[in-house]
């Protein structure tokens, strides 16, 4: 296999829409879901870091996400930041919630690289810290240089797609759903 058959395409991922009560039935890993939640912690999430960050019309649409995770087997096996830590899930914890899955056209060695990043950083904890840092940067215009410590749920997907060989502008810890969703050009 060349180098060139390695690399990830840049073209546009393909994305279902999942609404409450929907699923995908062709899961891979190294793909991942952007997850819309109207629960306190969504509103939260798109308040402080979204909307300081995405504050132009064209820009907004991105913040209508609030969470990210990683796809990491077949059978829908996740692996999530969530308060307690990163930890493994299953999509069918979103199945009533609304959700875009990511499909990306990653080499099989991308994706083992991405799901092998994913499952070593387990049990590692929530970011509290790295949360408000973001959010203070977010509102000085990205003033603030991140530490590289701690996951939130793009941190973690971001890490792992870039040992997949996809390029960031931003480090892990500096991106959210938002960013994720314009770096792939997804809009609700």
């Amino acid at each position: 296999m060349s180098a060139i058959e390695t690399l990830p395409t840049t073209a546009r991922p393909a994305y279902v829409h999942c609404r409450p009560g929907e699923t995908v039935s062709r899961r891979r890993p190294g793909d991942f879901i952007l997850v819309r939640d109207k629960g306190w912690l969504g509103l939260l999430i798109r308040c402080l870091v979204g909307n300081l960050r995405y504050r132009t019309p064209a820009d907004r649409p991105y913040t209508y996400w609030t969470h990210a995770a990683l796809v990491v087997s077949s059978a829908g096996h996740m692996v999530e930041v969530n308060p307690r830590g990163v930890v493994t899930s299953h999509i069918r914890l979103y199945r009533d919630r609304d959700y875009h899955y990511v499909s990306l056209d990653l080499p099989d060695a991308g994706r083992t690289a991405a799901v092998q990043f994913a499952r070593s950083c387990l049990g590692q904890k929530y970011s509290v810290r790295n949360f408000l840092l973001l959010t203070i940067s977010a509102a000085l215009g990205d003033r603030i240089r991140m530490p590289d410590s701690g996951h939130q749920c793009a941190s973690l997907v971001v890490g792992a797609l870039q040992r997949a060989g996809i390029p960031f502008d931003r480090k892990p810890n500096d991106m959210t759903p938002a960013d994720l969703a314009k770096r792939f050009g997804l809009t609700p």
